[in-house]
């Protein structure tokens, strides 16, 4: 009797380590896989853009329906994750063929306008029909992109190309609010604007007018014992005319076209370019005092990786 249970317990401790590694790996490996399904990070970049910023206070189903109402002005069919995919894609995607709702809007504004306007989407197209018939529309964001688009440019031939993007392709901006380093927080985002269109091998990618942030990374006040005020910025992506963040920084290539043109922030804000960190600048100032950079000022960023953006071939005729 005694036999026969040890015998019995060797057999399940058996198959428990035969069974074991394989069970819990495949039980975490759905729970990873499910954790991804839902784009939420999509879900949010698309709340930015029609909204100005991201919805935090409801469930996802109510945010991929709210998407859905403006998008589309109804509910769409499916699950979460093919509802948001389907919202996502028709916003973003942009192919040789079919360009996103995104890419046809800024290309209309673009065309119309010479640049890129600031705000959400919503504003922003509701500012150009404004413009450009004398009444809002109403109607679902799609059927009202592409109404705007057959009114202004729909007989123009401006095919949509894919082209490697260049780095150190220098990017001038001008700053839209300013910064003081005894009143700006760190943390604290501070908006710019391009100033010049931007093409890569004649295709164009980063229509003037479009917007960025740089970010305050490190800020000092100046003190009473003489100690300077200072400011270190960094640069988050920058959204090309499809949808594509792009990697933009102060670097070597940058830093020189600053100091050789002494415009108003590379004087004092690119005193040092910590080259190993991307994007982030140190500014040496006047002893004793306030570090102003008045809103309006320019300066040169430059992209600072290699990637496949969709842009317009705008000399085709």
């Amino acid at each position: 009797m005694s036999l026969n249970k040890e015998k019995i317990t060797a057999v399940i401790l058996f198959f428990t380590l035969m069974i074991s590694p394989i069970a819990v790996p495949f039980i975490n490996s759905n729970q990873v896989q499910a954790a991804g399904l839902i784009p939420l990070d999509g879900l949010a970049e698309a709340e930015e853009l029609l909204y100005g910023a991201a919805v935090e206070n409801k469930s996802i189903l109510e945010r991929v329906a709210a998407l859905e109402k403006s998008i589309y002005q109804s509910k769409q069919s499916g699950s979460i994750v093919q509802r948001s995919e389907r919202l996502i894609n028709d916003l973003f995607k942009t192919t040789d063929k079919s360009p996103s709702l995104l890419f046809m809007y800024n290309t209309v504004e673009w065309a119309v306008s010479g640049q890129l306007k600031g705000g959400n989407l919503l504003d922003r197209i509701a500012s150009l029909e404004k413009a450009v018939s004398g009444e809002i529309n109403e109607g679902s964001l799609a059927a009202r992109i592409k109404e705007i688009h057959q009114l202004t440019i729909s007989g123009k031939n401006i095919p949509v190309k894919a082209v490697q993007s260049q780095q150190n392709k220098l990017i001038r901006i001008e700053l839209m609010e300013a910064i003081n380093s005894n009143t700006t927080n760190k943390g604290q985002k501070v908006p710019y604007r391009v100033v010049e269109d931007i093409e890569f091998s004649d295709i164009l990618v980063i229509p003037a007018g479009t917007r960025g942030e740089l970010q305050v990374t490190e800020i000092e006040e100046a003190g009473k014992m003489g100690q300077d005020g200072s400011i270190k910025i960094g640069f988050p992506k920058l959204t090309t005319i499809d949808g594509t963040p792009l990697e933009v920084a102060i670097e070597q290539e940058a830093q020189k076209e600053n100091e050789s043109q002494k415009l108003a922030i590379g004087a004092s804000v690119l005193g040092t370019a910590l080259l190993g960190l991307p994007g982030v600048v140190v500014g040496y100032f006047v002893e004793g005092e306030e570090e102003k950079i008045p809103a309006g000022s320019e300066l040169y960023i430059q992209v600072t990786e290699e990637k496949e953006i969709k842009g317009l071939a705008v000399d085709v005729e």
